[in-house]
């Protein structure tokens, strides 16, 4: 982890078994907990968190990476997801809605973390046992 003159942070994120990582430079555009279905199914839990930064605060990207693509019919976008072929972390991913960003498994950066998320997505699909703290937006 590297920190500026300006303080601001590079932070990496990398999968379980550390053979895929990327780095990328200051504060996410956005940070959420995500509920869509498409969400739960990639991590494998009640719900994702999606921290998004732009493109061109990538500062590095390590490892090999398997690539998949398919349409998300929740949220009417493409979406391409970047995972390590040896663990099956996905890591990173685009989407076609946000052609300027990389979306970055949140949970995926451990030694610097990015706080508490702002928003939750896909509200309506939240599990009634979790709870979100009052200060996250919610967005249905």
């Amino acid at each position: 982890m590297h920190q500026s003159e300006d303080n601001t942070l590079n932070r990496k994120a990398e999968c379980c078994c550390g053979q895929l990582s990327i780095e990328v430079y200051g504060e996410p555009y956005l940070h959420s907990i995500c509920h869509c279905n498409d969400c739960k199914k990639r991590t494998g839990s009640a719900f994702g968190i999606s921290s998004y930064f732009k493109k061109d605060e990538v500062v590095a990207k390590s490892g090999k990476s398997g690539e998949y693509s398919f349409f998300h019919e929740e949220k009417n976008h493409e979406q391409s997801r970047h995972f390590c072929p040896s663990c099956g972390t996905t890591l990173y991913w685009y989407v076609s809605s946000y052609p300027e960003l990389i979306g970055i498994a949140g949970g995926c950066f451990v030694e610097q973390s990015l706080g508490e998320p702002k928003y939750s997505i896909s509200h309506g699909g939240k599990l009634p046992w979790v709870k979100i703290n009052e200060s996250i937006e919610n967005n249905a």
